[in-house]
């Protein structure tokens, strides 16, 4: 990645799947724990992202949700 303008951050990020809530964790450095789900009308719900990170996941080899596509 290159960065242009100086503006971008690079956070160490640890992602991992929580089979029995059905969310995706993040630990951000520095920032502590969050959560993503696929579920839109959800405070917690961003589709869009949590395929992301599930594609991340299951890419690493690691356990992640269903992909749809």
């Amino acid at each position: 990645m290159t960065e242009r303008n100086g503006k971008t951050a690079y956070p160490k990020v640890g992602v991992w799947f929580d089979i029995e809530a059905g969310d995706i964790h993040l630990s951000i450095e520095g920032q502590g724990l969050s959560t993503v789900n696929a579920n839109a009308s959800s405070a917690r719900g961003n589709p869009h992202l949590f395929k992301k990170l599930a594609e991340v996941l299951r890419d690493s080899g690691k356990p992640h949700p269903t992909i749809t596509e």
